[in-house]
């Protein structure tokens, strides 16, 4: 099984280094399709349109890997063919019990019990250094098997999905049809943030991402493993 790096970059000073750390430590070379300077959602959809490899790894651009043979890690998952999206920052659960039986509120849709294995996993929840199953992934690092998004013809453009829940509308939609979602503790650095500002297409309406998720995953929603 293999895989592409799909990267959308707006070029922030650090990238090609950053870059260059998933292929130092990978234990093999994979292709790459870089798109620059475009909305993170439409960048995705570019990316799954113009390749064939089964498992598209999109990773944030200002992502430093230091753990050698990270790929085999996550490939392995992948040999569960009931496992759909994979990545290095997640939560066992996503959603307030009770977000249903209120009227929408944006903050019911946080994440429960975040853990990783950045070099500040503290700062954001706890570290986690094993392989297990998650509901949610951040964004920073997705591993996505090309069926679940074949399901729906792509990633979701024309939406008010862009640079917020793009990870969350991944890993719900994978849920909803039926795959495992997978956390491996991969021993990485996020810098964050780096190329947010230098987006010139930057679709950020927090407010609208979340309402669209809210109302496009109530038969998945809230999600616990």
């Amino acid at each position: 099984m293999s895989l592409v790096y799909g990267i959308a970059t707006c070029e922030q000073p650090q990238w090609q280094e950053c870059v260059a750390s998933w292929h130092d430590t990978a234990s093999a070379i994979y292709p790459h399709r870089i798109v620059r300077n475009t909305d993170i959602v439409e960048a995705y959809q570019m990316i799954y349109k113009d390749t064939a490899e089964p498992i598209l790894a999109h990773m944030h651009d200002d992502l430093v890997i230091h753990e050698k043979n990270w790929d085999l890690r996550v490939l392995k998952e992948f040999e569960d063919e009931s496992v759909g999206v994979v990545g290095f920052a997640g939560a066992p659960g996503i959603g307030h019990p009770d977000m249903y039986k209120h009227a929408y509120q944006g903050a019911s849709l946080g994440r429960v019990g975040f853990k990783s294995n950045l070099r500040n996993a503290e700062v954001h929840g706890a570290r986690f250094t094993g392989n297990c199953d998650v509901a949610i992934l951040d964004g920073l690092a997705l591993f996505i098997r090309r069926s679940v998004l074949e399901n729906e013809g792509g990633w979701p453009t024309g939406t008010p999905i862009g640079y917020f829940m793009y990870d969350g509308w991944a890993c719900l939609t994978a849920l909803r049809y039926g795959y495992k979602i997978r956390l491996v503790g991969v021993d990485c650095d996020h810098l964050g943030g780096k190329s947010t500002g230098l987006n010139p297409t930057l679709r950020a309406d927090w407010e609208a991402a979340h309402r669209y998720i809210y109302d496009e995953f109530e038969s998945v929603l809230p999600a616990r493993v």
